[in-house]
């Protein structure tokens, strides 16, 4: 995502709709789900583009829109990971995660989305790898994120309650993530380090 319009970069937040760029967007929900309604053009769409200075954004040499986040796979005893479905785009299944806010470090970030999506307090998490992922398209706009993958080892299967932007949590082993409709960050993390995450290297 090119921002090739006029929008404004004041240290003020913004949400302009992805359709026209009206600066008039609201949250609306279908289904259980969340879109964003714009009173200049009429359309709900999945996404707007936010430009938030308490999240860590920015445009890299070509003006493409970046954004930074962490992501955390909570893994049992049994090798397997906790999964939910999410009601705010990307509506795939995904484990939990976020963007990074200003001034906040990964690590920060993976243990504050762990407790507020999913209730965990983690005590300590393993970084499994920092990849810049071309193609993974949030709700704020953004179609490219430097994502921080960590990995929480938990005794047992304990009963999760997702707390915000999911439903229906799940407990699947990498083989049974992999054939559910997953967010793009989810599975290029889940190909390219199932070892690791695993316990197999």
């Amino acid at each position: 995502m090119k921002l090739n319009f006029d929008w404004k970069d004041d240290g003020k937040y913004h949400q302009y709709c992805m359709s026209c760029h009206a600066e008039k967007v609201e949250r609306t929900y279908k289904v259980g789900k969340t879109y964003y309604l714009c009173s200049e053009c009429g359309k709900a769409n999945e996404r707007s583009i936010v430009i938030d200075p308490d999240v860590k954004w920015w445009l890299d040499e070509d003006g493409e829109y970046w954004h930074e986040s962490s992501g955390v796979f909570v893994r049992n005893n049994r090798k397997q990971f906790l999964f939910f479905e999410r009601t705010i785009f990307p509506f795939s299944y995904t484990v939990p995660a976020g963007h990074v806010d200003a001034g906040e470090e990964p690590l920060q970030s993976a243990v504050r989305e762990l407790k507020e999506e999913v209730g965990i307090k983690a005590k300590s998490l393993v970084e499994i790898a920092t990849e810049d992922i071309i193609g993974d398209s949030c709700r704020r706009g953004s179609d490219a994120h430097k994502w921080h993958a960590f990995l929480y080892e938990l005794d047992g299967t304990p009963k999760v309650r997702i707390k915000e932007e999911g439903i229906k949590p799940s407990w699947l082993s990498i083989k049974e993530a992999l054939v559910k409709e997953l967010t793009f960050p989810v599975r290029y993390i889940l190909e390219r380090y199932k070892d690791e995450l695993s316990g197999n290297r």
